[in-house]
């Protein structure tokens, strides 16, 4: 069983990397050069950059309108209940 990715340094800098990709205003040759040699370093890296990209990718097709439609709009904060010893109602 794969650890929990939030407890995976290398799928942080993975994913990190993944969303610098993707920001073409801070993705420049330098960037990629470093990058390139981040992946080189390890096949963990290469693995783990495969799985962010694919995660991302698949985040970008699901249009935002669906997402509210099937979970519905989100909680104004005034609705939101703050007291932990209040319990909620379903």
């Amino acid at each position: 069983m794969n650890p929990p990715y939030d407890e995976d340094p290398v799928w942080e800098a993975a994913w990190a990397w993944v969303q610098r990709e993707y920001d073409c205003e801070r993705f420049d040759d330098e960037a990629r050069a470093q990058m390139t040699a981040w992946l080189l370093a390890d096949p963990l890296h290469r693995q783990r950059y495969d799985e962010a990209a694919h995660l991302w990718m698949l985040a970008g097709m699901v249009p935002r309108r669906s997402i509210q439609q099937d979970v519905g709009p989100a909680q104004p904060e005034s609705s939101i209940k703050t007291d932990p010893g209040s319990k909620s109602e379903p």
